[in-house]
């Protein structure tokens, strides 16, 4: 019975730390539903620097018409203490991002 027991455990063990493993990859510019909302320039949080979709299903929210992402709800509290600093990042990407858009529209013409 014993033997039974931790067969059974082992298994719905298994089954719970392979469901943990399936998370599907953000895109690294998303659409955004509002169109006066600008969409997400990066494929990493952007506090943290570390790949969207590789701590599970990233926090999505939309501050001053941007639209923000986290790898984490745990990089909230760093984006509210320097807002202003990850808003400059995130306009720095959004302009690094036309410029490169600009010059392979200009190469392909």
């Amino acid at each position: 019975m014993k033997k039974w027991t931790t067969i059974l455990i082992s298994g719905v063990a298994g089954i719970i730390l392979t469901g943990c493993t399936e998370s599907k990859k953000a895109t690294a510019v998303s659409d955004p539903v509002d169109p006066d909302v600008i969409a997400y320039p990066l494929d990493t949080c952007i506090v943290a620097d570390k790949k969207l979709g590789s701590m599970g299903k990233p926090y999505v929210f939309v501050h001053e018409k941007r639209q923000i992402k986290f790898c984490c709800i745990g990089c909230d509290d760093e984006f509210n203490s320097n807002t202003e600093k990850y808003i400059k990042k995130f306009d720095l990407a959004v302009e690094k991002n036309k410029d490169a858009s600009s010059k392979i529209n200009t190469q392909t013409k």
